[in-house]
Order: structure tokens, then sequence, then C-alpha cells
């Protein structure tokens, strides 16, 4: 065993001391330092020496931030009744998912912020100024013929201005001020839909004060709550979690008591709420002289996500014992240098094993206008040099010579990856620009946007059926056991047998079988199943296609009022191709399938590749403006003005972003890193050579690429 193995195992060994004395404590470990073998290791350790020793009824509980890295940590720990891993989300709520007279506490404070914030929005809104401007009576008259219309106005509200005019108008009872409230559509569908929220919530009010309703439960299949359905989502049951245990202390006591070690990992993309929580129940076993121990597992520098604590934990959960680690055990030297040079803290990685130390790192930049062009170029001739080279060492692997390319602009991922339309398609969506990437792109489903969701759902429905490789329970799910055989197997045929073209067309078939298949009720649950529709959307096809219309005219144009554009932008999503929609599906997926795959830098996460090309540029996207370039510019500058520029704080969190999406990126590489960068470089090439070393012109004279 080397001298660096033996210092690792003391590391683990000063892990299970805190453990034993009951110190709560964060470790902290670069890219590549085995964070989950650390966590693996001490998972063992409390199962075997605490829990088995003792024969505790007790449980160890384990969360982490993503159902990948759930299902890696408990192959990797194996079966254990002891150990219950599961995402953040799902251990929260096993834990307080039995305290349902507080939950309906929570739950009804809930409907009446959002209520009083609808109140604020009427009040408020340019938009409902025709409403505001109405006397008290007719505002109570408009109500009430809005509560009577409501079927009219579900019916009609996908219609353009004159159409959606001329259903109210054929109405016998409408108050004589009508036609002037319907003016602007768009701000009558606003304010009416408004009022149908608060007359929907404010019935489930009544219903939980009358007893009549006993129950709230976490949605973990949507991304948006569902109040007057008593469901909340994702960030939502952070907020009744934090708000549960810092109201009733006795579940601080039922927490120690079920889960004295408790172990969250990547710690810097845990949401603050969930810090707050943690840190709720570790003051009150101090208060209170209980043994319980919190460990946090993870990497600030690794922070990328803007919902995620990143350094911000040191400020709301104080009193952790520190526990650093530099040993890589994934990269060379070559690669760890450079992630080195990226964070610039006190963690300073060495390679554990000394002899990998033959990896290579090169950097070369050109100013082409054709960015797109030029990249593919780059990659074909990294790709001919790994073939060259490894041909000479000996048998080559696939992995040998396939290549993980990492860029930065969505926009040239999605055409590296056959789905450039569809994000186009997205970008002109009510998305706000700087969500693109996590709503549209991101690979943890539940951070899409509600509707992007829904449609990916269908794309995979459609790609499972076009497959045939799954099971009636896939397709079906817990109905499939009292289904009959002969009307899912007609359903499944009627949808695999039509040629498909577009998301149109699909929607269209499954609208037409709805009306028309013998197994519609069948159709209905599959539905409901894979895409998580509720029951009475898919009661009907004339339902169903007013929902999903419905989502998607939200989504495309929020605030537009112009409907002809509206409807241009409408049909741009239903007329995607499908084979573009499933290279998308698959990219959310994970599917790989070329020699060079090509994801964004926030989509490696956690992975590690022998070969990668990271693909840079000034700027990532309209928002973020000259992004990379300004982090270069500051790199290069002496200390006294590096503080002056990182005196602002809005500057200094945008930099430290940037670092951390850099050292992400870098240190996924295991032996191979190119970087090539698409702007002119002028200006920051110092900065750039501080991190990467020397810099070359891309294509270089002799077109090679030297090894």
């Amino acid at each position: 065993m080397t001298s660096n193995e033996i210092a690792e195992l003391d590391i683990q060994k000063s892990i299970h001391k805190h453990i034993d004395d009951f110190n709560s404590f964060r470790f902290n470990a670069g890219a590549g330092a085995g964070k989950t073998y650390a966590l693996i290791e001490t998972l063992k350790y409390v199962t075997i020496n605490k829990i088995a020793a003792t024969k505790s009824p007790q449980k160890v509980a384990c969360i982490t931030y993503t159902n990948v890295a759930v299902n890696e940590i408990k192959s990797r720990l194996g079966n254990s009744d002891a150990v219950k891993v599961s995402t953040i989300h799902e251990r929260i709520w096993k834990i307080i998912k039995r305290a349902q007279p507080q939950l309906l506490i929570c739950h009804k404070e809930k409907i009446e912020e959002v209520i009083e914030k609808n109140k604020q929005d009427l009040l408020g809104s340019p938009k409902a100024q025709f409403f505001n401007d109405l006397e008290q009576p007719e505002q109570q008259e408009f109500l009430e013929f809005a509560i009577q219309t409501k079927d009219l106005f579900y019916q009609s509200k996908k219609l353009n201005a004159a159409p959606f005019r001329h259903a109210y108008n054929t109405e016998i009872n409408k108050p004589e001020f009508l036609d002037n409230c319907l003016r602007n559509v768009r701000n009558f569908k606003f304010v009416v839909g408004l009022l149908y929220k608060k007359q929907r919530l404010k019935v489930c009010l009544e219903r939980i004060d009358t007893g009549e309703i006993k129950r709230v439960e976490y949605d973990s299949k949507v991304n948006s709550d569902r109040l007057h359905y008593m469901k909340f989502s994702h960030d939502t049951l952070l907020e009744y979690g934090l708000k549960l245990v810092e109201t009733y202390p006795t579940l601080c006591r039922i927490i120690i008591d079920s889960y004295p070690y408790f172990f969250i990992d990547e710690y810097q993309d845990t949401h603050s709420n969930v810090v707050k929580f943690v840190k709720t129940i570790h003051d009150y076993a101090i208060e209170n002289n209980k043994d319980w121990v919190v460990g946090y597992f993870g990497d600030t520098a690794q922070s990328i996500y803007d919902d995620g604590v990143g350094r911000k934990i040191e400020g709301l959960h104080d009193g952790l014992v520190n526990v650093d680690k530099i040993f890589n055990r994934r990269s060379h030297q070559q690669i760890i240098d450079v992630a080195n040079n990226i964070r610039a803290d006190q963690i300073v990685q060495v390679p554990i094993f000394e002899e990998r130390n033959t990896g290579s790192v090169r950097f070369y930049y050109n100013n082409s206008e054709d960015k797109l062009t030029t990249a593919q170029q780059f990659l074909v001739e990294y790709k001919n040099e790994l073939v060259t080279h490894n041909g000479e060492s000996g048998d080559i692997s696939p992995e040998d010579t396939k290549i993980h390319c990492l860029v930065l602009t969505n926009k040239l991922m999605a055409n590296f990856n056959g789905f450039g339309d569809v994000y186009e398609v997205f970008q002109k969506s009510a998305i706000y620009y700087d969500n693109l990437n996590t709503q549209v792109l991101s690979q943890q489903l539940e951070k899409l946007h509600p509707t992007v969701l829904a449609i990916f759902h269908l794309i995979k429905l459609y790609q499972d059926i076009l497959q045939g490789k799954v099971s009636y329970y896939d397709v079906f799910g817990t109905s499939s056991r009292n289904m009959a055989f002969s009307k899912a197997s007609l359903i499944i045929r009627e949808l695999g047998n039509t040629e498909v073209a577009s998301l149109k067309n699909w929607v269209d078939l499954i609208i037409d079988r709805l009306d028309n298949s013998n197994a519609k009720e069948v159709l209905g649950k599959v539905l409901i199943n894979r895409v998580n529709h509720f029951e009475g959307d898919v009661i009907s096809a004339d339902v169903f296609r007013s929902s999903l219309l419905d989502s998607i005219n939200i989504l495309m144009n929020e605030d537009s009022e112009d409907e002809d554009k509206a409807k241009e932008k409408n049909d741009s999503i239903l007329e995607l191709p499908i084979t573009s929609l499933m290279n998308w599906a698959n990219f959310i997926y994970g599917i790989e399938a070329d020699d060079i795959s090509y994801h964004t830098y926030h989509g490696t996460k956690g992975e590690e590749y022998k070969n990668v090309a990271i693909i840079l540029e000034h700027s990532f996207g309209k928002i973020n403006k000259d992004k990379f370039k300004n982090y270069f510019n500051v790199i290069q500058q002496n200390e006294e003005e590096k503080k002056r520029l990182l005196s602002d704080r809005e500057v200094e969190e945008k930099h430290i972003n940037t670092q951390n999406l850099l050292y992400v990126a870098s240190s996924r590489a295991i032996k191979n890193l190119r970087v090539l960068y698409l702007d002119d470089i002028s200006e920051i090439k110092e900065g750039i050579e501080t991190i990467f070393g020397e810099s070359k012109p891309w294509p270089i004279e002799d077109n090679h690429i030297p090894e």
C-alpha cells in the first residue's frame, strides 16, 4: 500500500471517529476524489458497528440529489435494510407524511398565501384594469356570470379573439357591460382565470375547515403545485418540511430517534431549505443532549445549480467539523493541474496513483463565424489523433477513441445532437432565457417546465410503443393488473401502426383514438400513467385536446396579445418533426449512440470520460454576455485589481459560478482534454494560459494536433 493510500485510509478513519463521537461534519473533496466511495465506507461502518452490533431498530438516512445517484449508491452498498437511500424529496416526504394534521395547517396557510397573491395580482395588474374599473355590484355580477359559464370558458379558451367573443355573445343572461370587458380577450381570460383559481382555492379551504378533507399529498410526478387537489410539488415539500420541524419540536425528536445517523450526498446542490431543515434538527439534538450526527459529503467548487446551497452552507449550518481530502482517483496529473488552477482554494489535489502522469491537455482558439462547422472539424481531427495514437500503442477499445464534447451554449449542443429545431422553438416560449437550460434540457425531470415535461412523456410513450420493447406494466402502470389483455394490445396496435411525422400527428392520433377506439378507456389510463395527466384531463378527446393545447398556449404565449402570432408559435411546437423530438428525448434520457457524444456543462455533473473536448465561447447565451471573457479577464489581474473587481457581490457570484462551471467541465476528463475557444482571445490570453498553459491557433500549420 502506498503512502497516499495510507493517508486516504486515515481520512476515512477520521470520519469514523467523528461518528463515534457524534460530531457532525462536512466532508469536502474535489472532483474524482472518491466522495461516493467515502460515503459508502461510512454507511458500511455505521451499519456494521452502530446498527447491527447493537441490534438497533433505528435506521441510517442517506439522501442525495437524483434518482441516478440513489441507484449508484444502492448498487455499490448492496442490500441493506438498515440504510434508507433516497432522494432528498422522497426522504423528507417519508419523514413528514404521517403528520397529516400539521401538514393540513401548512397547506391551508399556503392556500391563503396564494389567494392573497392572486388578490394582489388582480388589483395590481394592468390586464385587470377593466375589472377593477367596475363598481362593486358589477364585479359581483361579473363573478357570478363567470362561474355560471365556466364550461363555456374552457371550451372556448383556445379560440382567437373574434370567435371567443362570439361564443360569449350568444349567452342570453350576459351582463350589459360584458362587451366592454371583452374588448381585450387576453385580459378577459387572465381575469377569469384568476377568479376561477380563487374560487377553487376557497372551496378547498372550506372543505378543510369542515373536516371533509383530511389528507394532503406530495406529488413527485409534477413540478408545480395543485393546491386545490390537495397536492403539492418539490419546492413546496421542502417548505412544508422546514416549517414542520421549526414549529413542532416533537418531530425533531422523532427524526433523531428514527435516524440517528443522517448523511447528505452532493450537499452543494442541496436547496437551502434542506440545510435549514437539518440544522433545526441538529440544534434540537444539542439543546436536548441527544446523540445525533449529520455528515455532508460534497464540494462547493462543483455547485453549478441556481437553487443549490453552494458556499452558503458555511453560514446556514455552522458548528460542523471540516474533513478535507486532496487525493484524486480519477484523473492523470495533467488534468488535475488544470483543475487545481481553476479552483485555487484549500483543496489542492494530487493523483493517488503516481503512475497516472501520462495525460495531455491542449488549448486552441479559432475566431471563425461558422462555429458549428469549425467545432465539427476540430472534433474530427481530435478523433483521428486518438485513433492514430491508440493504434500505435496496441489494441483499441471503443472507449479509447470515444470523445465526450462539452459545449457551453445550449443552441450549439442541440444542433450537434440533432434537435436544434426543438431548442429554437422553445427559445421563443415564455420561459425566461436564463431558465432554458434547466426547464428544457435538464436530465433531472423534476426541473423541466411542466408543459415541456408533458411533451417529453408523450414522446417517450411514442418511442416505447414504436420500439415495442416495454412491458404492459411500463405502459399502463398498476392499472394493467385489472385490464383485459385484448383491449391493452388493441390500443398499443392502434397507436403503433400509424405513421407519425410530427408532434401534431401523434397528438391527433391520440385524440382520434380517445374518440373512436373500442379501447379508449384504456388509452386514458395510459395517459394518466405515462404522461401524468389527471383523470379529469382524459375523460374525453375534447378535454384532452383542450388541456394540452391550453398548456402549450400558456408556455408559448403567456403575456402575448398578438393572437395571430400566438397561433403561429403554438403551431411551431405541434409541427416539430418527431425525429427531432426523439433526439431531444434521448438527450434528456441520457441515451448515447455515436462515437462523439455532446453534452452541456451542467449535464455532465458527476460523470467521468477518458477523452473530453470543451467548446468555449465568450458568452453563455444572451443574458450571460461575456461570461467567460469576464472570468478570464479577472484571472489575469494582479491581486489588488482582482479584489477590486470582485468587491461587488453580484460580480463575485457570477465569477464563482463561471469558475465552478469550468471546473466541473475540465475535471470530467480522465486522461485527455482538448479545449477550443471560438472567439478572439487576444484580450484574455494571459488569463487563459494561467489555467491551461500555452494556447495555440487552430487549425495549426501542419494540420496535426500533437500528441
